[in-house]
C-alpha cells in the first residue's frame, strides 16, 4: 500500500508541477501581454477622451470667445516687450525724442555693427536690435532718461552703460549706453 501511495503522490505531484508550468506559460504568453495591451488602450482612450472634451469645448461659442480674449491679451502683453520689424525703425526716433525731452546734450545714436537683427539662441521668431547711445548729462538727467527708456513700450533694455567722470568742477558727465530691443523677425530675416 505504501508503494501505491508513493506512485499516487508522485503522479499527483507531476500533475501539479505540470499544471503549474502550464499556468505560468499561459500567464507569461497570454495574460501578461493582454494586461499591458489593456493599459495602453486605457491610456489612449483617456487621451482621446481629453481631445474630445477639448474639441467639444472649443466648438462652443463662449469658449471660443474666451480663448480669443486670452489670445488678444497675450498679444498685447507681447507688444509690451516685442516690436515688429517695421516699427523698429521708428525706435531710434523715439529714443532721440526721449533724450531731447530729458535735456541731454551732444546726443548721438547708431546701430551696432550695422546688423539689422541679431539672432537670439533657441529663438526662431524673435531677434534683437542693438544700438549704441552717447550723450552728456548730469546725474539727474541721466536718471530721468534711463527711467524713460525703461518705461517705453516696447521695452528698451539697457544692456550696458558707462559714465566717464567730468572735468573737475563740471557737473556734466559723458555717458555711453548699449541698448537693445526685441524684434519680431519678418520674412526678410
Amino acid at each position: 500500500m505504501n508503494k501505491v501511495l508513493k506512485e499516487y503522490g508522485m503522479t499527483l505531484g507531476l500533475v501539479w508541477v505540470g499544471c503549474f508550468i502550464l499556468f505560468v506559460l499561459v500567464y507569461v504568453l497570454v495574460l501578461k501581454p493582454q494586461s499591458q495591451l489593456k493599459k495602453s488602450f486605457s491610456k489612449e482612450l483617456e487621451e482621446k477622451r481629453r481631445d474630445y472634451i477639448a474639441a467639444h469645448e472649443t466648438s462652443q461659442e463662449e469658449t471660443r470667445n474666451r480663448l480669443m480674449l486670452e489670445v488678444n491679451q497675450l498679444e498685447s502683453k507681447l507688444r509690451q516687450f516685442v516690436t515688429d520689424s517695421n516699427s523698429s525703425a521708428n525706435l531710434t526716433f523715439d529714443v532721440s525724442r526721449m533724450a531731447n525731452e530729458n535735456s541731454v546734450l551732444s546726443f548721438s545714436i547708431k546701430a551696432r555693427d550695422n546688423k539689422k537683427v541679431f539672432e537670439i539662441p533657441r529663438c526662431g521668431l524673435i531677434g534683437e536690435n542693438r544700438m549704441d547711445v552717447t550723450f552728456v548729462s548730469d546725474f539727474r538727467q541721466f536718471a530721468m532718461f534711463l527711467n524713460a527708456l525703461e518705461r517705453h513700450e516696447p521695452v528698451v533694455f539697457v544692456d550696458t552703460f558707462s559714465i566717464s567722470k567730468a572735468a573737475q568742477g563740471d557737473l556734466e558727465n559723458k555717458v555711453n549706453m548699449g541698448l537693445s530691443v526685441l524684434v519680431e523677425k519678418g520674412g526678410d530675416s
